[in-house]
């Protein structure tokens, strides 16, 4: 799907501009286009990429591939930027990235995305604010509200990350069956299985956002012709805003990392008290059982058992022997 927002010198907005005339807009300097393209076709790519803007083939090679990290090349005519947006996965702890390619240029802004990205739909139909900022405003301000737009989405992303992986912090240390804040009963596989879900997602935002963030330095750093000197310290502010998104992202890791390390030693620790339950059980029936076979095996005949008192005093015998072992053991603090 294309979509193509495109304001006119005398300050006129055309929506929905027809893909023949794109070519007639962009040659007019003092006209601002900006050309969205979500799941774009090899046919589309190559009809406005190649033809229409004539992009060089190493970019428009990597605008239609994906590309792991994000960056910035720069064309003299034109900048190419990579950059990843964080969506939600199928859990609260799982969050997974999607690519967004830019050509960011003069008089145009081309944005390239596999999926829907709200933060462009949104802007896209925000119809009377593009005619005071948006698009009146100029390309480069143009991207840096997309950019804003896709850091405030992130910023609610990770405090639901962080409370829920609070939330399985807490739900470790519960006594019996874990289970949820609704009630239900949670698998001790299906909680580690969330816990490493939760590491390998802050793992992974960590490696989006930190050449995100050196990258948004480079924009309002470097001495880049197609950045104006006004546009820069917006830049500086999302630079900003992802810094302490990989500080927050790097002590989630830690703390997702110490958690299932605290899940294993307390579950360690429960087998331990298990197996020590099992070994005291074992402890006291082992001199009942010697003793019950050395009688039941070595005589035949014991005339002591044939008197009335014998039998309780064998079972207080045996009642004996147990409850002097159980009283050690408390005693010792193994009870």
């Amino acid at each position: 799907m294309i979509r193509i927002l495109y304001r006119h010198t005398s300050g006129a907005l055309v929506y929905d501009l027809p893909v023949a005339q794109l070519a007639s807009a962009v040659r007019d300097a003092n006209a601002v286009v900006w050309v969205d393209m979500e799941d774009p076709t090899p046919d589309e790519n190559q009809e406005i990429l190649e033809k229409v803007f004539n992009f060089h083939p190493l970019a428009v090679e990597d605008a239609a591939h994906s590309v792991l990290l994000p960056k910035i090349n720069d064309y003299r005519r034109y900048l190419y930027i990579v950059i990843h947006s964080i969506y939600p996965g199928a859990e609260l702890v799982h969050l997974i990235s999607s690519e967004l390619d830019i050509f960011l240029g003069p008089n145009f802004l081309i944005t390239i995305h596999e999926r829907e990205m709200s933060s462009i739909t949104g802007l896209l139909a925000e119809r009377e604010y593009h005619n005071r900022e948006g698009i009146s405003r100029g390309a480069a301000l143009l991207l840096y509200e997309i950019l804003e737009a896709q850091v405030d989405r992130i910023t609610r992303l990770l405090d639901n990350f962080e409370a829920e992986l609070e939330r399985l912090g807490d739900i470790i240390f519960q006594k019996g069956d874990p289970s949820t804040g609704s009630g239900q009963r949670i698998s001790k596989e299906s909680l580690l299985d969330d816990l490493l879900t939760a590491q390998s997602s802050a793992l992974r935002l960590t490696r989006v956002l930190q050449p995100q963030r050196d990258l948004m330095h480079r924009l309002s750093q470097t001495d880049y012709s197609l950045i104006p000197a006004t546009a820069r310290p917006y830049f500086a502010d999302i630079y900003d805003h992802l810094t302490r998104m990989v500080g927050l992202v790097e002590s989630m890791r830690e703390l997702a990392r110490s958690t299932i390390e605290i899940y294993m030693a307390l579950s360690n620790n429960r087998m331990n008290e298990i197996i020590k339950v099992l070994t005291i059980i074992s402890t006291i029936f082992l001199p009942l059982s010697f003793l019950a076979g050395v009688y039941g095996m070595n005589f035949r005949f014991m005339p002591e058992l044939g008197w009335p008192w014998a039998y309780p005093l064998v079972w207080l015998a045996f009642l004996s022997v147990a409850g002097l072992m159980i009283q050690l053991f408390r005693r010792r603090g193994w009870l």
